[in-house]
């Protein structure tokens, strides 16, 4: 029975317009499998002597349809659809030629049935095509009728005349409603793609939130154990008259204080992002880079870091301050993982000015393993456990420069070693022509 129950489901396509006609030409192909059948029985009752001609006729309309389910089944729909409307259209011409002409049903009815056909199978095209060659067939068959008596002949101009009229105004209808239709489904399409970004979207948001209660219950506590423990220490050391102890417990707990202060500090700032933006400007990326390098010209300094700046970098939009924070905890980053290079280095450019511009901080340093280039922009994730930082840094890039339109990975430098980030900004506007 699963055969059967697979056979009586329609196939189902990724585009859902398709999934829609196979759904229509599915159910008109399954309401023409008993046509034949019916056909044969009314004729064994209405001419007994036709019979053998009525069986002959069922056997090709039922072979005609199992074929179009067959091409259903193989997903080769507009081909089946395509048939079938020929095979309407044919069926119906052969009728009116044999029977009354263009003052039958056939042609009245059937044709018109063809292009509501046509209008859900193929759309707007196929109803008018359709439409078109019943005019032509309809025209023929009006202008080959027998002249006597005139009142037939003229009878039959004025049918055909109205059906010149109703014919267009049905295709109309079936183009309307075929476009109606599709932009639905466009939209439909678009609200899933917007769903699925949410979607998406929110399920980053949670997986950030996880992280960031792990680290509120852990990293947060972590400095109050170190100041509730030296507290104690401080308390014996007094007792005990240890003043040389008692400065370095209280050196060790203003420092697990000032680490409580930059998580908090850091944890802030990225709650900032997304919510308090400057208004966009255009501003030269090698301002926004000699600013970022300023304000680190400390930990440069003491770390003897060089700093290479390339010429002519082009001008980006967005919110300056924000992207300062962005190449400063770039080349923050660089200074910080320099290892034991002796001759430390870091590079800012652009690798790519046609398009989009690719720009990038280039170091000579540790590096970042192939298999950590995800992990690193992650929240609170640190590569090195030991290391000064709270790990929020290179998240914060990340969420700065999807702000902006962009996106930012991380490569090796070469074989040398170090690690070179790149990112994608937006190319500054270009000014009005004059």
């Amino acid at each position: 029975m699963n055969w059967l129950r697979r056979l009586l489901v329609p196939p189902v396509f990724e585009d859902e317009a398709q999934t829609q006609q196979a759904f229509m030409l599915h159910v008109i192909l399954w309401a023409l499998v008993p046509v034949p059948v019916l056909y044969v029985l009314l004729n064994f009752v209405v001419d007994p002597g036709g019979t053998d001609r009525a069986l002959v006729e069922a056997a090709a309309g039922e072979a005609a349809n199992l074929l179009l389910l067959f091409l259903l089944r193989r997903r080769r729909l507009a081909l089946a659809s395509s048939l079938q409307v020929l095979a309407f259209f044919t069926f119906f011409t052969f009728l009116a030629a044999d029977g009354s002409g263009v003052r039958g049903p056939a042609y009245m009815l059937g044709y018109g049935l063809t292009i509501v056909i046509a209008g859900v199978l193929l759309g707007g095209r196929g109803a008018l095509a359709v439409t078109v060659a019943a005019l032509v067939a309809g025209g023929v068959m009006a202008g080959r009728e027998d002249p006597a008596p005139v009142t037939q002949r003229a009878t039959s101009i004025y049918v055909w005349g109205v059906s010149a009229l109703l014919f267009p105004v049905s295709a109309l209808v079936q183009n309307l409603a075929a476009r109606t239709v599709r932009q639905a489904l466009a939209r439909a399409r678009s609200s899933e793609l917007n769903y699925r970004g949410l979607v998406a979207e929110l399920e980053a948001k949670n997986a950030e939130l996880e992280r960031f209660t792990y680290t509120v219950s852990h990293d947060l506590k972590s400095p109050l154990y170190t100041l509730r423990g030296f507290l104690d220490y401080m308390d014996r050391d007094a007792q005990s008259g240890n003043i040389t102890r008692l400065r370095s417990d209280i050196a060790r707990s203003a420092s697990a204080a000032d680490k409580m202060r930059r998580l908090l500090d850091d944890l802030l700032e990225l709650s900032r992002i997304g919510r308090l933006v400057n208004p966009p400007e255009d501003v030269p990326f090698g301002e926004i880079a000699l600013e970022a390098v300023a304000m680190v010209r400390g930990r440069l300094a003491e770390r003897g870091v060089a700093v290479e700046i390339g010429p002519d970098l082009p001008s980006v939009r967005g919110d300056r301050v924000r992207l300062v924070e962005v190449v400063q905890n770039l080349v923050d980053n660089s200074a910080k993982f320099m290892g034991d290079q002796p001759r430390p280095k870091v590079e800012i450019g652009v690798r790519a000015l046609v398009g989009e511009p690719v720009f990038f901080v280039r170091d000579n340093g540790m590096g970042v393993p192939p298999q950590h280039g995800e992990r690193v922009f992650r929240l609170f994730e640190k590569l090195e456990p030991g290391s000064d930082g709270t790990g929020v840094g290179l998240a914060l890039v990340k969420r700065i420069v999807e702000l902006h339109g962009g996106r930012i990975w991380v490569e090796p430098s070469g074989p040398e070693g170090g690690a070179s980030f790149f990112f994608t900004l937006p190319r500054a506007a270009d000014p009005p022509a004059t």
